[in-house]
């Protein structure tokens, strides 16, 4: 009798020891809530940045056809059926376009891979090409959204602090000098190591001297 008692026993602590180590604990359940909730975040702003992508493409298409000029290299609807199941492919093609400075026709071409491309790890890099095409426009608000957007959609990308310092060039070009300084300043702060803050220091330094 003792014998069996002390198996039930056994058993029961055994089992109790087994539905505490299945039971999540909190902390590790918190991070998961969190993870998800970061993932549906992510989800809202990528389908948000392809809204904005589409109107943006939209309108450099109108402008396109509505420029009386000589004919330029543009991408076919052909091409871009093929180039679409091609994410290297589209993006050469779209770095080609910008380099021979044909910067709507590019525009349009990194538009379509952000858009086709949003988890791709050259879509950060898409925007903020499309930004530098819109700069080369003299598009300084344009520019400086879609510059804005590589911070706003693509936080982890590679392509922030470059982005973040053509955003402060874009305020300096519109006349917002004091915005122009504050992004400089967020630039050196946040990623000190980086080309951008390098830039960013210098450019605050010049822009210091012309105030004294």
């Amino acid at each position: 009798m003792a014998m069996r008692l002390c198996f039930v026993l056994f058993a029961f602590f055994l089992l109790t020891g087994c539905a505490a180590m299945l039971e999540p604990p909190s902390d590790i359940q918190r991070a998961v809530d969190y993870l998800r909730q970061d993932v549906q975040k992510l989800t809202k702003q990528q389908e948000e940045l392809a809204k904005k992508i589409d109107n943006l493409s939209q309108t450099s298409q109108k402008q396109i056809e509505a420029k009386e000029s000589t004919p330029v290299e543009t991408i076919s609807v052909e091409d871009a059926g093929n180039l679409s199941s091609d994410p290297s492919s589209l993006y050469e093609k779209a770095m080609k376009l910008m380099k021979e400075g044909k910067y709507e026709d590019a525009e349009t071409a990194f538009a379509q891979f952000v858009r086709d491309f949003p988890q791709s790890d050259l879509a950060d890099n898409a925007q903020y090409w499309m930004g530098e095409c819109l700069y080369s426009e003299k598009k300084y608000k344009e520019a400086k959204e879609t510059f804005e957007g590589v911070l706003e959609h693509f936080p982890f990308g590679n392509k922030v602090p470059d982005a973040m310092y053509k955003a402060a060039l874009c305020a300096g070009q519109l006349g917002d000098n004091k915005e122009r300084v504050e992004i400089l300043k967020e630039v050196k702060e946040n990623y000190p190591f980086s080309d951008a803050a390098e830039k960013a220091e210098k450019l605050l330094k010049e822009i210091e001297s012309q105030n004294n």
